[in-house]
This record gives structure tokens, C-alpha cells and sequence, in this order.
């Protein structure tokens, strides 16, 4: 039998991981430096951030300077020109894919920062299977619907804004899950739902801002998508039965099975 994941070392965690997006600093000295203070790099967070390093930087030389301005149209999930068997690989290569004017470099770098200091928690807390789950169904999440409304009113979408939107989208449900307060960088405790009408709130005045219905159903997706991912972890673990065989059992006709307490749900929920 599967035995749940005490919840205790989940909060004990969330506490002790001092640098990030959601730490809570006492006032002191230190107070500018806990606040701005970035965890250290994990090899998925590194990866990550390299592979979206390398293919800026390609995108920068085969655009602006070999004048190959098709490359990133065959890597951004594009539907000017109506659907294709390109669509088939942009739901995923989109989010290599960024700004490539003067304006999209601290724009890249900026997004860059945010996912270092969002994912790293992350990880930290719920471990790095988790982790690339989570962004593979924010990945996906975003892309998807953003493609199904392309389809209609065609554009094009880009960046790996939806790795950021949904672990965060995810981080507040779990928090919500485990009856947990939020203090965003440090200064502005809120309740985790609060944190998600934020989100909510900043992809309205993106959508706003760029018109594009594409980037707000992918945001509105990995949102989504990180919440339905948490509910889905938070599930309590479906006992598993086995075979009857049909030969003759062999040992002792009684066997004591060990249970109890441990089969009650945890306190605050689920989260294997």
C-alpha cells in the first residue's frame, strides 16, 4: 500500500527555503539584500536558462545580422497563415522564441530573472520530477488553447512567459491547499487566492497592452494548467489491489496488515 506524504516536511520546507519569490523577510540590515537575493541555480533551472540563452542569441544573429527572419517564424507558434503541419512542433519550439528588436533584450533578461526565481523554489519544495511536470502542462497549457484561438483570429505567440504564469498559478493553489499565507518578495503578505487574481489582473493589462488574444488564452492556460496540476497532486494516492491467484496460497492462513491513522488524509491535504 502507498502511504501518503506527511504534510509536515512540505510547510517545514516552503519555510526554510530563504531566497525566492514568495519569502517572507524579517525587517533588518539585511533587508534590501534578503529581498533581492536569488536561490541558488539547480541543473533544470540551469539547463533551462541556457537553452533559452542559445537560442536568443542564434535567433539575434540569424535575424539582425543573416537577415533569416523566417527561423522565427518557424519557431513561434504562428497562424497568420492558417493552420499547418509547422503547428505541430510550435506548440512546443514557441518558447524559445523571443523579441529580437532592441527593446526584447531587457525584456528576455527580465523574464529570465523571474523564472530563476520562481522555479527554483519550486523545485526546491516538490523536487524536479515535479518540477518538469509543471512546466510541461504550462508549456502545453498556454500553447494549445492559444493555437485552438489562433485559428480564428490569427497571430503569433512567442515566449516562455506560460513557464512562469503557471508555476506561480501552481505554487498559490498548492499554498492555498496547505492553508499557507503568501509574502510576495518579502513585503506583501496575501492570501494565495489574492496572488492568482494578481496574475489574473497583469494579464488583463498585457492583453490591453499588446491586443493579442493569443498571449491571453495562453497566460489564462498555463493559470489553468498550474492550478488543475496541483489539484491533480493533491488527489490522495488510489490504493492499489492485487490478483487473486489462482493456485494455493502458500504461508501462514492469517497475516496481520499493519493500518490505521496512517490511511487518514493528512492535515491541509494531499500532495504526493
Amino acid at each position: 500500500m502507498r502511504m501518503p506524504m506527511p504534510t509536515r516536511p512540505v510547510e517545514e520546507r516552503l519555510r526554510e527555503i530563504t531566497p525566492g519569490f514568495f519569502r517572507a523577510i524579517s525587517p533588518s540590515r539585511r533587508y534590501i539584500k534578503g529581498v533581492f537575493r536569488f536561490p541558488p541555480l539547480t541543473p533544470l533551472v540551469r539547463t533551462c536558462l541556457v537553452t533559452f540563452l542559445v537560442a536568443y542569441v542564434g535567433l539575434l544573429i540569424a535575424i539582425n545580422w543573416l537577415g533569416q527572419a523566417q527561423l522565427g517564424a518557424l519557431l513561434a507558434l504562428n497562424t497568420t497563415t492558417g493552420p499547418w503541419i509547422g503547428n505541430a512542433w510550435q506548440v512546443i519550439t514557441y518558447v524559445l522564441v523571443h523579441d529580437t528588436s532592441p527593446n526584447g533584450v531587457m525584456s528576455f533578461l527580465i523574464s529570465s530573472l523571474f523564472f530563476w526565481w520562481i522555479v527554483v523554489p519550486y523545485e526546491q519544495t516538490f523536487g524536479t520530477k515535479r518540477t518538469i511536470q509543471i512546466l510541461i502542462a504550462s508549456m502545453l497549457g498556454g500553447s494549445l488553447p492559444a493555437l485552438a484561438i489562433g485559428v480564428l483570429v490569427p497571430d503569433v505567440l512567442f515566449g516562455f512567459g506560460p513557464l512562469i504564469v503557471g508555476p506561480i498559478a501552481a505554487w498559490a493553489w498548492a499554498m492555498r491547499t496547505l492553508k499557507q499565507e503568501i509574502n510576495l518578495f518579502g513585503v506583501w503578505p496575501m492570501k494565495p487566492t489574492t496572488l492568482i487574481l494578481l496574475l489574473l489582473g497583469i494579464t488583463a493589462l498585457d492583453f490591453l497592452a499588446s491586443r493579442s488574444f493569443m498571449n491571453l488564452v495562453a497566460d489564462l492556460g498555463a493559470v489553468g494548467a498550474g492550478i488543475l496540476f496541483t489539484e491533480r497532486m493533491s488527489r490522495p494516492p488510489t490504493p492499489r489491489t492485487r490478483k487473486k491467484s489462482g493456485g494455493r496460497r502458500r504461508g501462514p492462513a492469517l497475516q496481520v496488515i499493519e493500518g490505521g491513522k496512517d490511511d487518514a488524509a493528512p492535515p491541509g491535504g494531499w500532495l504526493n
